[in-house]
């Protein structure tokens, strides 16, 4: 009996470990202008090199993804540009002509492959109304 007691004391204390690291989870904030641009810069691991990379926007479900923009193909608004580049391991996200309903929930997400969940990165976008302080 003592031995079950054990394993359930160390699924616990797994548990509580796996949602520390979860509530840890950084969200990259952006602050943009109405009517201007925001470059997102999303880094991946090394070996994520020749994976596809994409945008995706709201909750980001697994079987319904509103994916803007994504690597090797044109983007659904030509707004969206996505850039990778492999020595720095980045890929930069750039939207133009931002409008009040761009404000929201990303992800930066790379494919990771079949049967695995993609790597995400969460990211918040902010529109401000008005003009940027480096407009003239």
């Amino acid at each position: 009996m003592i031995l079950i007691c054990d394993h359930k004391l160390l699924i616990f204390n797994l548990l509580l470990i796996m949602s520390v690291v979860a509530c840890e989870m950084k969200i990259l904030t952006f602050t943009a202008y109405e009517g201007g641009k925001v470059e997102i810069r999303c880094p991946y691991e090394s070996e994520y090199e020749t994976h596809k990379k994409y945008l995706c926007r709201g909750e980001c479900k697994v079987l319904d993804k509103d994916i803007p923009v994504e690597s090797g193909s044109a983007a659904k608004d030509e707004r969206f540009s996505l850039t990778d580049n492999t020595t720095t391991h980045n890929f930069t996200i750039i939207i133009t002509d931002l409008r009040t309903e761009d404000q929201g929930q990303y992800w930066c997400a790379v494919k990771t492959g079949l049967g695995k969940y993609d790597d995400y990165t969460e990211i918040y976008l902010e529109i401000k109304h008005g003009k940027s302080e480096n407009t003239v």
